[in-house]
């Protein structure tokens, strides 16, 4: 019921730009706003925040579905550097600036469970007028993988991510963020050979130690 009901609220949009993050719920969008022919642009905002892995995915699942996928580069500003508390709502607010110079309405995949959530990106969708068709229609994540499972789409268990600079304390450097990002590739590349499943995994820098810590979720 949910799903016609989402079907029937995107044939009603024309000319819209999807704020694409290669997520399950942006992709879940892009499947749906092509089946239901509305002419969208799929637009991915990257700053340094984003990893290259991230990027590569997102482009994988892109050709998979079958869109065009226009990513945008930016630097993260001063301010998001300092890790200041509303370091995602600057980030979404630029995000969200590059996206509207495509001159169409912005679409999201914020869902009804990220309500629920402390998510100061929140600010910048109401700033620029962003439709959350999920998020309208009370559809949860945890109803978008099942459906996205249904229509049998390849990334409906696609773990849920974040960006970069979540797993560091303090100020915020190129250098921490690339050791992030090559600390967690290279421990999955060794966690895969050694048979063990990880369903996520991150690697956190705590602000003023040498020292990292490793989490991981065990796949059942």
């Amino acid at each position: 019921m949910k799903l016609k009901e989402l079907l029937e609220f995107l044939s009603k949009l024309e000319d819209v730009c999807l704020a694409y993050s290669g997520g399950v719920d942006s992709s879940f969008l892009a499947y749906l706003l092509k089946i239901s022919k509305v002419n969208f642009k799929a637009v991915m905002v990257v700053n340094e925040f984003i990893s290259n892995d991230r990027v590569r995915e997102a482009i994988e699942i892109a050709k998979e579905i079958g869109f065009e996928l226009n990513l945008v580069e930016v630097k993260a500003s001063k301010e998001m550097l300092e890790n200041r508390e509303d370091r995602c709502y600057l980030c979404k607010k630029i995000m969200f600036y590059e996206i509207s110079k495509f001159g169409y309405k912005i679409v999201d995949g914020t869902n009804a469970s990220d309500l629920m959530e402390y998510r100061p990106g929140i600010k910048a969708l109401r700033e620029f007028g962003v439709i959350s068709p999920l998020a309208e229609l009370g559809i949860t994540k945890r109803e978008v993988r099942e459906m996205a499972k249904n229509l049998g789409l390849s990334f409906f268990d696609k773990p849920s991510d974040s960006c970069l600079a979540t797993r560091i304390e303090g100020i915020i450097t190129e250098e921490k963020l690339k050791f992030v990002e090559v600390a967690e590739r290279v421990a999955n590349k060794i966690l895969a050979k050694s048979g063990i499943k990880v369903k996520k995994l991150r690697v956190k820098l705590k602000s003023g130690k040498n020292l990292f810590t490793v989490q991981l979720q065990i796949l059942k």
